[in-house]
């Protein structure tokens, strides 16, 4: 199961590069970034509902440890960004050009802080 996760989340970061070298092709883009949004947001609830958390967490400790509160405020960055990339898009659909370059740079730093998401994700994840 984690290496069908791990692959799918790899997967998922191609796609998002895919996407982001062609916001042209709005057909193409902008459905591919709505749903690895969705699948940013479901993830975690898979995963509350899917691993020992409570045991990983509070039992051995790791609740203390720097890299999982480092990994959480990646996720909420990301959440962050995610956000204010929703609300450039709505602009840019809705005309308003001068929220192209805001939007650019916004995603140049998603691809990042998804990027470290995924790999303190991966340094974190334990197999079960």
């Amino acid at each position: 199961m984690l290496l069908t996760a791990s692959l799918t989340v790899f997967f998922t970061y191609l796609l998002m590069l895919a996407a982001y070298f062609l916001p042209r092709h709005r057909l193409f883009h902008v459905p591919v970034m709505i749903a690895i949004m969705g699948f940013d947001v479901a993830l975690p609830i898979y995963l509350y509902l899917h691993r020992n958390w409570w045991h990983r967490l509070i039992e051995q400790q790791d609740i203390f440890s720097s890299l999982v509160w480092m990994h959480f405020i990646l996720f909420i960055a990301m959440y962050a960004l995610d956000a204010a990339q929703i609300h450039t898009a709505r602009k840019i659909l809705n005309g308003d050009l001068s929220a192209r370059e805001d939007h650019h740079t916004q995603g140049k730093t998603l691809l990042i802080v998804r990027g470290l998401v995924i790999l303190s994700g991966a340094i974190l994840s334990s197999p079960e």
